[in-house]
């Protein structure tokens, strides 16, 4: 077995692994177009309205459902976009073996366990919309590529940490 080359992952990997990259921008694009597409259709009568992720975090915040607001803005873009961007910092810049990025590479793999608590988020919108009087929720696009966008980061950064030696 060879001896770890310092620097970027990026080329270190073999096989499948080599994609990582690609799979990781993927991700951040899909993370992106998953956040601006139409996530949720609320009906009330007879007038329906289309929501982006995005736009439902900022509702929170603009109706003062701050606890709600703080989590799905916490867990929703800023979680997602961090763990992404590190991911692919990691890959194409860090020495991910370096006495810095394998303890990052460590908490990001433990709290991507958490990462699904994204997916819940959106189930909770729904949940708020659907509850109130007069009035349904539907998922859209947005909400099915920010899910896969989140399932594929989650596992590249287990790649990530499993190719680092964590």
């Amino acid at each position: 077995m060879k001896a770890a080359m310092p620097g970027p992952l990026s080329r270190r990997a073999s096989g499948f692994d080599r994609w990582l990259g690609v799979i990781l921008l993927a991700s951040f694009a899909a993370l992106v177009a998953g956040l601006l597409l139409p996530a949720i259709t609320i009906r009330s009568m007879f007038i329906g309205r289309d929501f982006s992720l995005l736009d439902s975090v900022v509702a929170f915040g603009e109706q003062g459902d701050w606890f709600l607001f703080i989590v799905t803005f916490v867990f929703t873009i800023v979680f997602p976009l961090c763990k992404t961007v590190t991911g692919l910092a990691l890959w194409f810049f860090v020495d991910a073996t370096g006495s810095f990025a394998r303890p990052v590479l460590g908490w990001l793999s433990a709290l991507s366990k958490w990462s699904m608590l994204d997916v819940f988020i959106i189930a909770l919108i729904v949940l708020v919309a659907d509850g109130r009087l007069l009035s349904s929720a539907d998922i859209q696009i947005g909400a099915v590529v920010f899910s896969a966008a989140v399932l594929v980061s989650t596992w590249a950064t287990r790649r990530l940490s499993l190719l680092a030696g964590n």
